[in-house]
């Protein structure tokens, strides 16, 4: 509804936009806040429509500076990045290290734990890393997107009983004070790259990880040597923890040979090739049996189709 409101009055909500932020008025409005039950169940925020075109000025003005600084293996809202691109680059690691061992980690409500004031002194500081000039309106917006509290008057379009079952830390409404990002914003999916990056550039160059990959906060690491993986779990538990106030997954650690596969992305993975995953399978099942229309159906299923024509 919002949309067509703003697109029905392009050009004034535009010279709005602009006078706000030429005189630094401009506030964030009340989001939409609902469960989403399909691929798995997330809690989403969806921004107001003028707040959107704003996260993607953003992401046009800082996108292509912190690209240059992300590591080549992280694969989240990248261009020429993605699911597809990281799942070969997981089997090219297989394929070179088919007799070693692979490590999948996972850090525990990501996005409701990442802290604020600290995404906001990485931002600033990969932006001064380029040796751009840092512009008034660009620490303005950044300042504002970033501490902006996503409940703060945020409308409810869920019954609350949908609620139940996710666990607190896959809610903004279980977050520390001044943690959380609401997922589903483009801002929040860049913001993950920036605040992942330092650990990136960590499992490296100091712990000389040279087969490591990462989408959002799922990570792959392979290694020859079994002992350099069971000691790099301490290493980069004790990182997150100094340095980003972030805690792995104690769930999901998973240690085993690279030879009997390992499951990324939405695919299983073994030196040999790589096969459709069961949760990927499961939900192209969900695509063909829907209730939804034709149209909506056929995108989905041919997406799919895509997707699988890739594994054996």
């Amino acid at each position: 509804m919002n949309q067509l409101k703003f697109e029905r009055h392009l050009e004034a909500e535009l010279l709005a936009l602009c006078n706000e932020l030429e005189t630094q008025t401009y506030e964030l409005r009340p989001g939409i806040c609902f469960i989403n039950e399909v691929p798995v169940k997330r809690e989403i925020i969806a921004a107001d429509f003028r707040d959107r075109v704003i996260h993607h000025f953003i992401y046009n003005r800082i996108y292509p500076i912190f690209d240059r600084q992300f590591i080549y293996d992280s694969y989240s809202c990248r261009v020429g990045k993605g699911t597809l691109f990281g799942v070969k680059r997981a089997l090219g690691f297989a394929q070179a290290g088919r007799e070693g061992w692979v490590l999948r980690l996972d850090i525990k409500g990501f996005f409701m734990a990442i802290d604020r004031g600290i995404l906001f002194d990485l931002t600033m500081r990969g932006l001064r890393k380029s040796g751009r000039k840092i512009a008034d309106l660009d620490e303005y917006l950044l300042s504002k997107v970033i501490f902006n509290d996503p409940m703060k008057n945020v409308s409810f379009r869920s019954h609350p009983s949908k609620w139940d079952g996710l666990p607190l830390d896959k809610s903004l409404r279980g977050s520390p004070p001044n943690c959380g990002l609401p997922i589903g914003n483009l801002t929040s999916q860049v913001f993950a790259n920036v605040y992942l990056n330092p650990l990136d550039h960590y499992v490296k160059r100091e712990l000389k990880i040279r087969h490591y990959g990462r989408y959002v906060d799922d990570m792959v690491l392979m290694h020859e040597d079994k002992r350099v993986l069971i000691n790099a779990i301490s290493s980069i538990r004790n990182f997150l923890s100094s340095e980003l106030r972030l805690t792995l997954h104690p769930k999901k650690i998973q240690l085993q040979p690279a030879a009997k596969g390992f499951g990324f992305l939405g695919a299983y993975v073994y030196p040999n090739g790589m096969v459709t995953g069961r949760r990927t399978l499961s939900h192209f099942r969900m695509a063909v049996f829907s209730p939804m229309s034709d149209e909506e159906k056929s995108k989905k299923v041919q997406s799919y189709l895509g997707l699988m024509g890739h594994f054996r």
